[in-house]
């Protein structure tokens, strides 16, 4: 009787030491699925000329940049930049926070798109006429775009009037040429375009043929953190666009 119940209290041992075995061993980090903000930071081997600042509503900027396109971003300031310094790049960003004098034309001719921020450079680099820009501002700032063209990739799928900013805020407009493609207007008024772009290859308003994908965009600095979802969509749609090729 003594040995059956020795043998039990082996057994009951044995079993214990073996759960215990089990439970103490560690699972593997590395089979783990990435956690959501690491996926969104890993680069994608695309990258971004930033033409602005570190900081600000440029950071916001820079930030969705890195974690929504997983681009990897150079920020160079509107003095120190270079039509060479675009080279090897997949996007130029030029933001609204530049001084347009110190831009100009510098892109126009180079096959790296751009999207423009800052209205004032829209006659400079042949996208509009000279002056034919301007703002939405203090009692006529606005927080409503009209869509022209829902079928348009750059309309991010979005139709008739669009909330893009959350509050009445600055945003921009110009008048493009006649081969433009306007995706969207102040509301109720089709000259002032708030989203437009050139394809490459067509004709600016200076008769010259346009060397890579151009994008205006309304947004002005300071607004940023006053985008909407839809607002951000727009942008992320001029994003993908503008680097894709035909």
């Amino acid at each position: 009787m003594k040995k059956v119940n020795a043998a039990l209290m082996a057994c009951m041992v044995f079993a214990l030491s073996a759960c215990s075995s089990v439970t103490s061993h560690p699972v593997s980090v590395s089979n783990q699925p990435a956690s959501s903000a690491a996926a969104k930071s890993q680069s994608n081997g695309k990258s971004v000329l930033f033409i602005g600042q570190e900081g600000g509503g440029d950071g916001i900027v820079i930030k969705r940049f890195k974690e929504k396109h997983g681009m990897n971003v150079t920020v160079v300031s509107d003095k120190e930049v270079t039509t060479e310094k675009a080279n090897g790049f997949n996007l130029i960003f030029v933001s609204e926070s530049v001084n347009s004098g110190k831009i100009k034309d510098k892109f126009v001719a180079i096959p790296v798109p751009v999207i423009y921020d800052e209205p004032q450079i829209s006659g400079d680099t042949g996208m509009t006429d000279v002056d034919m820009n301007g703002k939405l501002e203090g009692n006529n700032a606005a927080k409503t775009i009209q869509i022209r063209n829902g079928q348009h990739a750059l309309a991010a799928g979005l139709q008739n009037n669009v909330d893009v900013y959350k509050d009445n805020g600055k945003m921009s407009w110009a008048t493009p040429g006649k081969d433009a493609i306007v995706v969207a207007t102040v509301p109720n008024d089709e000259m002032k375009a708030t989203i437009f772009a050139y394809d490459k290859g067509m004709t600016n308003v200076k008769g010259q043929p346009v060397a890579a994908r151009e994008v205006f965009f309304y947004m002005m600095t300071g607004e940023e953190i006053n985008q909407t979802d839809e607002g951000w969509k727009l942008f992320d749609a001029a994003v993908r666009w503008a680097q894709e090729t035909k």
